[in-house]
């Protein structure tokens, strides 16, 4: 019998084939007729790949799990999220005086702990916390690692590398220069806080600095074979100068940026393995740079590509603060040292994620006969990674990672802020308290809180298949899909769906007004909370309780588990 058609093939053989398709190609395909959407929905594998596509997350396939079992985790985990229903809740104790040094990754909260003064930080500890699948009586426990010296900051890359990077300051034995410091990058197993096992050099000597301790912003990254850091020093311009490092933490290299060319440059994120974004607070703009090797002296250089405009400030006005954070970072070529548990086998996928941006502008002065201090205003603007990378040209998109720096730098292509920012971001006006902790990202998820002693947990999601979702649900209840819509929830949260423009008014911090499109859900609890600070993971949201005076971080946090 001749076979004209796919459908004329039995299903599983058709199911078989499907399964060599990406996710995407599989929602394109179950779309086309009622005999494949059908087929899709009753095969729990495919079902399974198209759920990993809409919800942002990706899966190692190991073994451990079957694929009904791994679709039924995947949905009641959505499900917690899209209801922010906290299935588990424990409060953890702080049982040490730490510091501000602190990261949220890998399924561990880090803290820095004290040293000899309020201000300095002499080790670090951290707690695994806890999920749905762990036992109710689990132990708990705070493991502790002091280094005996300084430390200035921290970076994890946990699950790509069981890698935890120290940058420290030890003083120097110079006796014509006493007050220089050494600045060293320490790497040490997350696992076991020995020595790294593929570090050449587990000791890596950075620089031989004078230093204002206490005076400096220090920003650590790591992505595959790179470890990146910054080190400004916002409040004393004399004989100190801002640092930009790229570190081959593997083999122990360390290569620095002149000053002169990257002055106005204190954040920066990864896009990809080789392209940051970096925040230039003198134009105004975001400069996305490859990082390429050289092959004919092997020395990794930054090569500009683009610079994508910002909103026009009024005259006067100026940024003097912008930060970014996107989790997770993207990952190299190789395996994850830290596979994702086989019995929570998803983790978030970083070509996804969304990058949030944190900005402070002094805003233009008005002439007065009292002296004012300028006043300023705090910003939060939302955009996915994918966004980004889309705006590069084509061309040098497509180039291989690293690639080889040609003899004639090109000239970095400008897009102005018309000509991508309305439509790729959302902004918010916002407070200084809720700036202050940078990791309220989890994938396309956004925490945040209300700027009062009592706050409810507000949760973000920018994911377009959660938009559209909700668009569906809006338009079953007759409200227009161009519309906001909010709905009360079983359990008394509100979610609101938000398609309409933001419209931050031109006045003294921006010349025109600032509009945004980007769509997004957002879910409010109906209690409140007293916190002073809420995280975000995969997994959890955190909410910080600060309550001794002289501590910089947190006394104790609640671990709120969505699973």
């Amino acid at each position: 019998m001749a076979l004209n058609s796919l459908l004329d093939i039995p299903s599983e053989l058709i199911g078989y084939i499907l399964s060599y398709l990406s996710a995407h190609d599989i929602i394109s395909c179950q779309r086309t007729c009622r005999t494949l959407c059908n087929l899709v929905c009753g095969d729990s594998a495919l079902r399974y790949f198209v759920q990993l596509e809409r919800f942002g997350v990706t899966d190692d396939i190991r073994p451990g799990l079957s694929y009904p079992e791994r679709l039924n985790l995947l949905e009641k985990r959505e499900e917690a999220w899209v209801m922010l229903d906290f299935r588990r809740s424990i409060q953890i104790t702080v049982p040490f005086h730490s510091t501000g040094i602190y990261d949220f990754t890998g399924g561990a909260f880090l803290l820095g702990t004290r040293g000899a003064s309020i201000h300095s930080t002499a080790g670090y500890s951290y707690i695994p916390l806890p999920s749905l699948s762990d036992p109710q009586d689990q132990k708990l426990n705070w493991i502790k690692l002091g280094l005996g010296i300084q430390i200035l900051d921290v970076g994890l890359a946990v699950q790509e590398h069981d890698l935890i990077a120290a940058l420290t300051v030890n003083r120097g034995m110079d006796k014509e220069h006493p007050a220089d410091r050494h600045l060293e990058i320490r790497l040490f197993s997350f696992a076991t806080g020995q020595p790294h096992p593929l570090a050449e050099q587990p000791i890596i000597f950075i620089a031989r600095k004078m230093l204002a301790i206490g005076q400096c912003n220090v920003l650590i990254e790591i992505v595959g074979e790179f470890l990146i850091f910054v080190i400004t020093f916002p409040w004393t311009r004399n004989e100190t100068e801002d640092m930009f490092f790229l570190v081959r933490w593997k083999k122990g290299e360390a290569y620095r940026l002149q000053y002169s060319e990257w002055d106005p440059h204190a954040y920066f994120s990864f896009l990809s393995q080789d392209i940051l974004v970096i925040p230039n607070l003198v134009q105004n703009t975001l400069d996305i740079v490859r990082i390429a090797i050289d092959e004919s002296d092997d020395i990794p250089r930054l090569i500009p590509l683009c610079k994508f405009g910002l909103p026009p400030l009024t005259h006067g006005a100026s940024i003097v603060r912008l930060c970014c954070r996107g989790e997770p970072n993207p990952t190299g070529s190789g395996p994850l040292a830290i596979p994702a548990p086989s019995h929570r086998p998803f983790r978030d996928k970083a070509a996804d994620a969304i990058i949030l941006f944190n900005l402070v502008i002094e805003c233009a002065h008005v002439p007065t006969r009292d002296f004012h201090f300028p006043e300023t205003r705090s910003f939060t603007f939302i955009v996915h990674r994918c966004a980004l990378f889309a705006h590069i040209p084509a061309a040098l998109r497509a180039c291989a990672p690293f690639r080889t720096t040609s003899e004639s730098v090109p000239v970095p292509v400008e897009v102005p802020w018309s000509g991508w920012g309305v439509a790729a971001t959302r902004w918010f006006e916002s407070d200084f308290a809720s700036m202050r902790w940078i990791t309220t990202t989890a994938g396309q998820r956004a925490v945040a809180m209300e700027d009062a002693a009592l706050t409810p947990i507000i949760v973000r999601d920018f994911n377009p298949y959660t938009v559209r979702a909700a668009r569906a649900c809006a338009a079953a209840r007759g409200q227009s899909q161009q519309c906001n819509w909010s709905e009360l929830l079983p359990n008394g949260n509100r979610t609101t769906l938000t398609l309409e423009e933001t419209v931050l008014p031109a006045g003294s911090a921006f010349k025109e007004d600032v509009r945004s499109t980007l769509p997004y859900v957002e879910i409010v609890t109906q209690k409140k909370y007293r916190y002073q600070g809420v995280l975000i993971d995969e997994e959890r949201i955190l909410g910080l309780k600060t309550n001794r005076n002289d501590e910089l971080g947190p006394s104790s946090f609640d671990v709120h588990i969505l699973g």
